[in-house]
């Protein structure tokens, strides 16, 4: 039985994928002058901005003002990020149900405070793991298992929400059951290759598979 859930950020909760992918190309076209599609960036969703630096081939003596200049893109970009549509009523409806909820982000916790505090959303989480909080972020398993260790539940009492390879290979390995947010994956193949636990069309599938869940449990204890 599902005792817990958390959540990814970019492509689950909040329809930013197409956003930090326009940031970043802009970015990498005006520190080496060479223009890359979109689709080589999809790469950078998911893990932390130093590794993202590092798998660029960005050079280190201008590795701060990329980053500067990238998040400042970013930054430009967060008027019109939007949450999915159904999120809210989800987090609504497990807060009201005492589902305890955590984000594990591979953001550091500076880039969390302007891409995500001003949704207004925090108080929802019980837990906020960052790229910082865990000895490895995602896809190591280390940012879930701390997650599961704070909110009191094990491993596969809780349920991994997110959109990426990232997130399925960190859930595989923590032995957290994964739910594939359909709505934001760009790389939906791929993670459906990896044969997620389930596979939700929209942010309100979960309320589905969650209420699911308890009715088993009733039977079972009848």
């Amino acid at each position: 039985m599902t005792r817990a859930v958390i959540f990814d950020i970019d492509g689950t909760i909040t329809d930013t994928n197409p956003l930090l992918l326009e940031a970043i190309q802009r970015a990498y076209k005006e520190f080496t002058g060479e223009e890359k599609p979109k689709e080589y960036f999809v790469f950078t969703l998911g893990i932390p901005s130093p590794e993202t630096v590092r798998k660029l081939g960005i050079p280190e003596d201008s590795s701060q003002d990329f980053v500067r200049r990238w998040q400042d893109l970013i930054k430009e970009a967060m008027p019109r990020v939007r949450l999915f549509p159904g999120m809210r009523e989800v987090l609504e409806t497990l807060q009201e149900a005492g589902i305890p909820m955590a984000i594990v982000t591979a953001k550091v916790r500076s880039e969390m405070s302007y891409q995500f505090d001003h949704l207004g959303l925090n108080h929802f989480f019980r837990v906020i793991i960052c790229a910082e909080d865990a000895p490895r972020p995602k896809p190591y398993p280390d940012p879930l298992l701390l997650a599961c260790k704070k909110l009191s539940v094990a491993p596969q009492e809780a349920l991994f929400l997110g959109d990426s390879v990232y997130d399925i290979t960190a859930a595989r390995l923590a032995g957290v059951p994964f739910a594939l947010a359909l709505w934001g994956a760009l790389e939906r193949e791929r993670v459906l290759g990896m044969h997620p636990d389930f596979v939700l069309s929209s942010p309100r599938d979960l309320l589905k598979i969650l209420r699911k869940g308890l009715r088993e449990r009733a039977k079972a204890l009848l």
